[in-house]
């Protein structure tokens, strides 16, 4: 008795989620993808409805194995419906982006601007293809050089930690459905030496987008907290330069380009002398134990 039950409980528990999920899928449909052909509302509701009633029929013939099926059905219809919604919305942001700019954006959505722009940095290293030189002076614009700067420095290195996670856990499988098997390859090119070096130079200079950096890093395995040190500072230094570019670019009579090129070259330079005198050290204080050893 006691068993029946439970039974009749986990049951009720799997139908309430199935419920959740249907009703999730058909609110989405319904509010979030207002121009959407007709047929194509009807074709999902119809799916989801089907999905139900079979729920249904599977429970009044005792079948409730098969439950696990349709949840699994109406979960690929709802996450159908969530990546048609993304690149709804990725799309249109894209195209009102080339009209007016992200400035303009975040100045008619100035109640949800701040909101508006971390999620915009959170995104570019997932699925936004906006760069940094881009959307930063243009956030720092509206909402201050400060504001914009940990803003624009939070939701990146947010991103670049989901991406990073997205390709360890997902791997080649779903990397591969991503991204371009020949970015990566120059990935792996670009690493095949010194991984720690060429990591931190490819986030401060634009040699790939960030995404191929993050999902590279997943796929070779390189350490956590190594790869979030250095995409941290990376992103510390590239998130302060170009929120404060605006002002430096009056400051020294230079274009935002210019500037950031110039940067570039200066925090190059900076980084590999840092690794050179470091290797010099090294290399000195080898001789040296070598000359005590021989003088012993």
């Amino acid at each position: 008795m006691i068993n029946l039950r439970n039974t009749n409980i986990n049951i009720m528990k799997e139908l309430f989620i199935h419920i959740i999920i249907a009703s999730l899928a058909i609110y989405l449909l319904f509010n979030f993808l207002p121009t959407i052909v007709t047929v194509y509302k009807v074709i999902f509701t119809l799916t989801i409805i089907g999905i139900c009633l079979l729920d249904a029929y599977l429970v009044l013939s005792n079948n409730t194995k098969l439950l696990k099926l349709t949840k699994i059905a109406l979960s690929i219809v709802l996450v159908c419906i969530v990546i048609v919604i993304l690149i709804y919305y990725i799309t249109k942001f894209l195209v009102f982006a080339d009209m007016y700019g992200i400035e303009q954006i975040l100045i008619d959505h100035k109640s949800i601007a701040k909101l508006l722009f971390f999620s915009i940095c959170f995104l570019q290293p997932i699925i936004l293809p906006l760069p940094e030189a881009v959307t930063l002076p243009a956030g720092s614009a509206v909402l201050g050089s400060f504001e914009g700067a940990y803003l624009g420095f939070l939701g990146s290195l947010l991103g670049i930690v989901v991406m990073y996670f997205v390709a360890r856990i997902g791997g080649l499988k779903i990397v591969s459905k991503l991204i371009k098997e020949k970015h990566l390859k120059s990935y792996q090119e670009y690493v095949s030496k010194n991984e720690t070096i060429i990591l931190t130079l490819m986030f401060i200079i634009p040699i790939l987008p960030d995404e191929i950096i993050c999902v590279g890093a997943g796929i070779s395995k390189v350490s956590f907290k190594r790869f979030f040190f250095i995409a941290m500072l990376a992103k510390l230094v590239t998130s302060s330069l170009l929120a404060y570019s605006v002002y430096l670019a009056k400051l020294f009579s230079l274009s935002t380009t210019q500037l950031v090129l110039a940067s570039s070259i200066i925090l190059t330079f900076i980084f590999l002398l840092s690794i050179f005198i470091k290797k010099s050290i090294k290399k000195t204080n080898s001789e040296q134990v070598y000359m005590n050893s021989q003088g012993d």
